[in-house]
């Protein structure tokens, strides 16, 4: 047979097979995979009522208000002034500090502000007036208005490793576990409407709240429903690398 043919042959060939991928991916209906969603956590029954919940700690309270003007001058008022630092060309915003209470803010020129590092909401409204104060005794006239709590974040130690891979394993739709991307695994509540990431060790990070309230509802059902569900043997190693390790070698075994 000459080479001629043979060309011709197997071109036919992979027209051909190449003709039917191109069926069967446009006959085959494509599978959508399932969102992320998030868990109402006042549907979830207190299976462990007279269990005791560890308790948690605020760690931060972000906070925001307004000076009621516009048109703040931050680079005159830094430059006559010792109590703003303002950069603009690394940020649009003058940074300010109060030493008690220990926080950090953020004063743009349209008069909103931001405040971090305050451990109550008691003490984010007490900074804000201290900023307000700050501003009016240096001949600016300013008032303390539309002051709101952002952002609560807490942190709280269950006392005992979690295994993280048999929760994302039945709680799959509504947490996300990469242990090679990020050691912790990250549950999300749609009421209310929080974010908790969860570490091998038993430390738990807890964030998007607005008040202290539903932490304290809804940690308390996480840890009752759900985390003395999933608490590994006495002496199982707590390190995050560790346990990626160990999930990894199951892995492999599992593929053999």
């Amino acid at each position: 047979m000459s080479i001629y043919k043979i060309y011709h042959q197997h071109h036919f060939v992979i027209s051909r097979v190449y003709k039917y991928i191109l069926i069967f991916q446009i006959e085959m209906p494509k599978v959508k995979k399932p969102k992320k969603q998030n868990l109402d956590f006042k549907t979830l029954g207190e299976n462990n009522v007279q269990v005791q919940v560890p308790p948690f700690r605020l760690q931060n309270v972000v906070s925001t208000f307004s000076l009621g003007v516009s048109g703040l001058n931050l680079h005159k008022i830094a430059l006559d002034y010792k109590c703003l630092e303002f950069n603009p060309q690394n940020f649009a915003a003058a940074t300010m500090r109060t030493t008690e209470p220990r926080t950090t803010a953020l004063a743009f020129a349209s008069g909103n502000m931001v405040v971090t590092g305050s451990k109550s909401t008691m003490e984010a409204r007490l900074a804000a007036r201290k900023y307000v104060r700050i501003f009016q005794k240096l001949g600016i006239p300013v008032m303390f208005r539309n002051f709101e709590i952002q952002n609560v974040v807490a942190s709280a130690n269950a006392g005992f490793p979690i295994k993280l891979k048999d929760i994302a394993d039945k709680f799959g739709l509504y947490v996300s576990f990469t242990p090679d991307l990020f050691p912790g695994l990250i549950f999300r509540s749609i009421n209310p409407k929080l974010v908790f990431l969860i570490f091998r060790s038993g430390k738990i990070v807890i964030t998007g709240a607005r008040n202290v309230q539903d932490i304290k509802m809804t940690y308390e059902s996480l840890y009752r429903n759900i985390l003395v569900n999933f608490r590994d043997e006495k002496g199982a190693p707590t390190s995050s690398s560790q346990y990626r390790n160990l999930l990894r070698s199951e892995r492999d075994t599992s593929d053999l």
